[in-house]
């Protein structure tokens, strides 16, 4: 026979339907019928103690929760008694005080509530994302005025903790995931640079940018550029906007090597980056000048070099060809077995 612990547990794997339920304006949800076992044995006295258990806990007594509708069974051993023929949940002030979700509901009402107030837009993701709503409900006002102050000033140019919003400062770092679902629902399109990734980029947002390490190779440029010294480093941004008239650049994967480079061929060289070439896109003057890449003669090197062509197609690659690999093949170690998926922009040539 279906016992206190079963209905509370049955009506807890009711909850998340519920929830839609009432975000939808649903009003058939109750009375809701949990289901019991229908024919206990009557002659039982382990059925006898389950009835009294079970009544002990009902609405009827209780005054709140599940209630037991009851029909009458003759018993050869205790004569007649009442057993339970259904289990009904009333209302959804029953239905919360058994599964024991009374505060948890109510915050996620008021967090749906602030939200719609405000944001229509975010109705889908609401309906999508209701166990995270109810975890997050406390900082659903903080979330709220990010959202504003981004509505209000889209791609502001300063740093999230600039922003004039009562959360501490660390806030929009801890909530990036969210706060990137919500303002992609919510802001203009043009606001938003939708090949980034990067939270603050695609938002306008300042940041503690990478610097670049720059080496000039060619003294005359140095010289006309007036810098003192041949190796500096730069932020990226800086970087993208340096008014120059540098035309031929070596971009180069280790940093070691990149200090070692002799001068000679190039105006400057850059990078020590890695992976990280990736950002040269946010650097639009390279697409004017002519450039080299040297990298690693491995797996590795060639799907970094594949990634600055995405961007610099015309990049021409040093030391990474057949010829290479054959003049220092006796200076060759195993690799790692790695294989990338995919490298469209490598060719046959260094070009």
């Amino acid at each position: 026979m279906i016992q206190p612990d079963d209905i509370r547990r049955k009506a807890g794997n009711l909850y998340g339907q519920f929830v839609q339920a009432w975000l939808t304006g649903d009003h058939s949800f109750f009375p809701r019928t949990i289901p019991s076992q229908r024919n206990p044995d009557p002659d039982s006295a382990l059925a006898v103690d389950a009835v009294r258990a079970l009544r002990a806990t009902s609405k009827e007594v209780a005054g709140v929760g599940y209630t037991v509708e009851w029909r009458e069974v003759n018993s050869r051993r205790f004569g007649r008694n009442l057993f339970p023929s259904r289990i009904v949940i009333e209302t959804q002030d029953d239905f919360l005080h058994l599964t024991g979700r009374s505060r948890d509901f109510q915050r996620f009402q008021e967090a749906v509530g602030a939200i719609r107030a405000r944001y229509t837009e975010l109705e889908g993701w609401i309906r999508s994302n209701t166990v995270a709503l109810t975890e997050m409900a406390s900082d659903v006002e903080g979330l709220l005025e990010v959202v504003d102050v981004l509505r209000r000033t889209p791609r502001p140019g300063c740093f999230a903790r600039e922003l004039p919003v009562s959360v501490d400062t660390k806030f929009v770092e801890r909530h990036q995931t969210v706060l990137r679902q919500w303002l992609d629902l919510v802001l203009p399109p043009h606001t938003i640079r939708a090949d980034e990734d990067h939270f603050e980029r695609r938002y306008g947002l300042r940041y503690a940018e990478p610097d670049l390490l720059i080496r000039f190779l060619d003294p005359a440029t140095q010289q006309r550029l007036g810098f003192p010294c041949d190796v500096l480093s730069l932020p990226l941004h800086t970087l993208g906007v340096w008014e120059h008239n540098i035309t031929s650049v070596l971009i180069v994967e280790n940093k070691v090597n990149l200090l070692t480079v002799p001068p000679g061929s190039f105006e400057i060289a850059m990078g020590g980056m890695g992976n990280g070439v990736t950002l040269l896109r946010h650097v639009p003057w390279l697409t004017s000048a002519r450039i080299w890449y040297w990298g690693d003669l491995d797996v590795d090197g060639l799907a970094i070099l594949s990634s600055v062509r995405a961007i610099l197609p015309h990049a021409e690659s040093v030391f990474m060809d057949e010829a290479a690999m054959t003049a220092w093949r006796h200076l060759a170690v195993t690799g790692t077995g790695w294989v990338p998926s995919n490298a469209p922009h490598l060719t046959t040539s260094a070009r």
